[in-house]
């Protein structure tokens, strides 16, 4: 018996009911953005650039606690992509990564630095900052606009609860990489960070989640699940695609993906 028959015809409703709704109110949020002249000109602009993956291989490295144990260094001189503190890692500066995202809303709002833009330049300067295009008429970002290293992005995924990883999907799947490998997607942070004593991150846990209270924490949970649900429908999807996904987190819970052993990556 697979997994899907395992779930009750009640809680596939309740699935698919949430589906509906998330999803049409991201397609409320893009048509809105659509609308906007200024992004339009962005889009086409972004369009123009010639596609970066054709025959190409992506390496994503998100930031789960897993990577502390892998060797990261056997992915220098690869074409590599990190996500919000991944500048934090050891080895970030050695990898020269390719491309940096950042699509969390806290960048936006000013809980995390715009600064840390220039502090990913600085250690590697010829790094794409990935940021959504619909942050680009943000004051925050005025002066990143006209950056050639600053690719704006929208989502183009039919999933709404993906994240920074569904982000990079995203882009590797617009920009027709041959293969996508991807690792630290542990896909269990809010449980660590439950557990106070637990690190939800390889750089530990995040301080401004810290002094949670109990109803926030059951929302997490409720996001942490629509995020599961969709990487299993994610799995799926990739597919109709030429683009291969390989999974080679150590652990986790995504098992939605084909997984390889860091040792196998020539």
């Amino acid at each position: 018996m697979n997994a899907k028959t395992q779930i009750s015809p009640l809680w596939r409703f309740i699935f698919w009911k949430d589906d509906v709704i998330l999803r049409s109110i991201s397609i409320l949020r893009s048509f809105i953005s659509f609308l906007n002249p200024h992004l339009f000109s962005i889009r086409m602009r972004m369009n123009k650039r010639p596609k970066e993956g054709v025959d190409q291989d992506l390496f994503i490295v998100l930031n789960g606690p897993s990577i502390k144990n892998q060797d990261l260094t056997i992915l220098k001189d690869k074409t590599t992509m990190f996500v919000n503190r991944g500048f934090l890692h050891e080895n970030y500066q050695l990898l020269q990564p390719k491309y940096h995202v950042f699509i969390d809303s806290k960048m936006k709002t000013g809980v995390w630095p715009t600064s840390w833009i220039n502090d990913i330049w600085t250690m590697s300067p010829e790094t794409i900052i990935i940021l959504p295009i619909d942050w680009y008429d943000n004051p925050r970002f005025t002066e990143f606009r006209d950056k050639e290293n600053i690719h704006w992005i929208r989502n183009t995924l039919p999933f709404d609860s993906l994240g920074v990883a569904g982000a990079c999907f995203s882009f590797a799947l617009d920009q027709c990489f041959k293969t996508v490998y991807f690792t630290g997607f542990d896909a269990n942070g809010p449980a660590y960070e439950m557990l106070e004593q637990s690190e939800s991150h390889f750089y530990g846990s995040d301080a401004e989640l810290s002094g949670r209270n109990s109803l926030q924490f059951a929302l997490s949970l409720y996001m942490h699940a629509r995020h599961l649900r969709d990487w299993y429908r994610m799995g799926d999807y990739v597919k109709k695609f030429q683009t291969a996904f390989f999974n080679f987190t150590d652990g986790g819970m995504i098992d939605s993906f084909p997984r390889i052993n860091i040792s196998s990556i020539q």
